[in-house]
């Protein structure tokens, strides 16, 4: 609670505090608090925010529709009409892309939205569109496209949770009263699934009002969001109060359209009541006809071909190729022969891998990881073969070997200069590491601890904390970022809490701890929930044993507890690391000179022509990322969780 309070609370009401300010850029912190005022709202109200403002909203809204439409056939099919098998293939399609680097996705769409493209030049030959090529890139557009692209499968994996935990006896008690597939559907199935069709638009249409990556990368002056204009005068223009005003307006905005959406939903329901005497007759007129059939052995028996399953099976397999191809030309485009990532030369090469990457010094760093991570398991067979140490408990021998390699190539050396020949490429890289490996630390740590009490350990403090992790997850993250770039100037002045942040510790810089802090916040909120939905779904008992049993609090914690959420741990762990790694709204707001990150550094590369080098060090991090993800599924496939309890643990339900 002081981590939150310190981090997020006051600095979010500072920025309300500062909206009622006005600008003096005489000062370090460009803001006069000697005379309040209420005009920065006023003055937000001109005619180019105003456009900016509705034009984000109805980008946000239709998006979030979209994601609500496209995704609810392929949940409905994983839950219902697929074996384990297909299930588990269609969540590992959705997942796998949807935690892929959000950068890297969005940066993805300049290559087939290029007017000089590929796509644009093979639509020219076949007459589809004009001389002049595809016209999309940097209008709203592009911008719409790529938000839903990039939200997708964060509405479908709720919409999944939700159908999946549906009883089948309910849907299959209402067809054995002559409810047909459509009426089963809205009467039964939709409103059962209501809690993850809120947690999906909640899980999207948040953070679409405050999107900031897609709308610079593909927007430029025609798709501008609010986003994008708010850190434009935190950063640019030194507007502080104009910047938090508008920030205060927009988190408004976006509960204003939840309160709005939330009556929608309650209305609904009552308005559709009003026909309910029309539909009972519709539905005993079915009834009675199927059962005159039945009466009469004329019923007919179930097609072995559906083809509504069909048609559902066929808009999944659209869908999981509209996830990949993004993915896909990213990896295509890293062997590009031109000097550009997002124009396609019509050949191959390794030209740009054997630029980025100085061969010599990295297969000799691959040859030592193999080799010492091979030696651990050689000792390991050793000694499980030679001495009576149990297998399970030589298991970390391999993480220590893994370690030890770490060390052989010189963590804290230059190694990772030494394997590129772009400097630059490999200290951002190595930032992005630090900064993910540090706010993972502390994610893990407050979120377990917060998880285990509120599990545990109900109350009205419960109702508070939880309410705040509600706040943290539903919050933009635009606004985390400014209220973290405007907090971190002021707490600096005071000695002992500031001394992290000027000074550092120990080799890391005062930037790489902000890192940490920003990147932590919603990191850890996931880390809560995942961990308190574990410990939600198991007995108390084995506990309770335990200290009937004369064991300590702390030891039944080691010894019961800590096991029990072990996998939770490690996969909100990895969850969060993925995120952090990828972060780039707070990174680029908060970073300092020595603590730039991989999405920074591509971030501001996007400003120019891009390189095709920089493909190959988002390949990079795909891969990092497809192996954090494959060591999750195992751990919790280890832990007896199926297809469905992943999904769920992914959404933190």
């Amino acid at each position: 609670m002081i981590w939150y309070a310190l981090f997020f609370i006051v600095p979010i009401g500072f920025i309300i505090y500062y909206s009622f300010g006005t600008k003096d850029t005489t000062q370090l912190l460009p803001v006069d608090l000697t005379n309040l005022t209420t005009s920065n709202y006023s003055n937000v109200f001109d005619a180019t925010f105003f456009q900016v403002f509705k034009a984000t909203i109805r980008i946000s809204i239709t998006a979030t529709l979209l994601c609500l439409v496209i995704g609810l056939p392929v949940a409905y099919l994983a839950a219902f009409k697929v074996s384990e098998r297909w299930k588990a293939i269609i969540l590992a399609a959705v997942v796998v892309p949807s935690f892929t680097s959000f950068l890297i996705r969005t940066v993805a769409w300049r290559i087939p939205l290029a007017p000089n493209g590929t796509l644009s030049k093979w639509l020219v030959d076949l007459g589809w569109i004009g001389p002049n090529g595809i016209q999309i890139l940097e209008t709203t557009t592009a911008v719409q496209i790529a938000i839903v692209y990039n939200y997708l499968g964060f509405m479908i994996l709720p919409l999944f949770v939700a159908l999946d935990r549906i009883d089948v006896r309910m849907r299959e008690a209402s067809k054995d009263l002559g409810a047909g597939r459509v009426a089963t559907f809205f009467s039964v199935t939709l409103p059962l699934a209501g809690p993850g069709i809120i947690a999906g638009v909640l899980l999207t249409f948040i953070p679409m009002c405050g999107d900031y990556v897609t709308a610079t990368i593909l927007g430029g002056a025609k798709g501008n969001m609010i986003g994008s204009m708010i850190a434009s005068q935190f950063s640019g223009a030194q507007n502080w109060p104009l910047g938090a005003a508008m920030a205060v307006l927009m988190i408004g905005a976006v509960l204003l359209t939840l309160a709005v959406g939330a009556l929608l939903v309650w209305l609904l329901p009552r308005a559709f009541s009003l026909f309910a005497p029309v539909a009972e007759r519709v539905r005993a007129r079915s009834y009675a006809r199927s059962a005159q059939a039945v009466e009469h052995g004329s019923a007919q028996t179930k097609l072995p071909f559906d083809p509504i399953v069909a048609l559902m099976r066929t808009w999944a397999v659209l869908v999981m190729v509209f996830l990949f191809v993004p993915i896909l030309l990213v990896i295509l485009h890293s062997f590009n022969r031109s000097t550009s990532f997002t124009i396609w030369s019509g050949h191959t090469s390794l030209k740009w891998w054997s630029e980025l990457f100085d061969g010599g010094s990295a297969w000799a760093m691959v040859v030592r990881f193999a080799v010492i991570i091979a030696l651990a398991f050689v000792v390991r067979m050793v000694l499980t073969r030679t001495t009576s140490i149990a297998r399970r408990r030589l298991n970390w021998v391999g993480p220590i070997g893994f370690a030890i390699a770490v060390v052989a190539n010189g963590l804290l050396t230059d190694w990772y200069r030494d394997i590129f020949d772009f400097a630059g490429i490999g200290d951002a890289i190595r930032n992005s590491f630090i900064a993910a490996l540090g706010a993972t630390i502390i994610a893990v740590i407050i979120g377990g601890l917060a998880g285990v009490a509120l599990a545990r350990r109900p109350g009205r403090w419960a109702t508070v904390f939880m309410a705040v992790v509600f706040l943290i997850l539903v919050t933009p993250e635009i606004m985390d970022a400014i209220a973290l770039a405007t907090w971190f100037p002021r707490i600096q002045d005071i000695p002992v809490l500031g001394y992290p942040f000027t000074e550092g510790l120990g080799p890391f810089n005062g930037g790489v701890n902000k890192l940490w802090v920003g990147q932590s916040l919603y990191a850890s909120a996931v880390v809560t929930l995942i961990v308190r939905a574990r410990l939600a779904g198991l007995d108390e008992s084995l506990e309770e044993a335990a200290a009937d049993l004369g064991a300590t609090p702390s030891r039944a914690f080691r010894q019961i507890t800590l096991p029990l959420i072990s996998s939770a741990l490690v996969a909100g762990g990895l969850l969060s690391f993925t995120l952090c790694l990828d972060n780039a709204v707070i990174s680029t707001l908060i970073s300092e000179a020595g603590s730039t990150t991989f999405p920074v550094a591509l971030l501001g590369a996007t400003r120019s022509t891009i390189k095709p080098f920089w493909g190959v060090g988002a390949v990079i991090l795909f891969a990092i990322t497809m192996a954090a993800l494959a060591f999750v599924a195992v751990v919790l496939r280890r832990s007896g969780s199926s297809s469905s309890d992943i999904a769920a643990t992914l959404t933190g339900s």
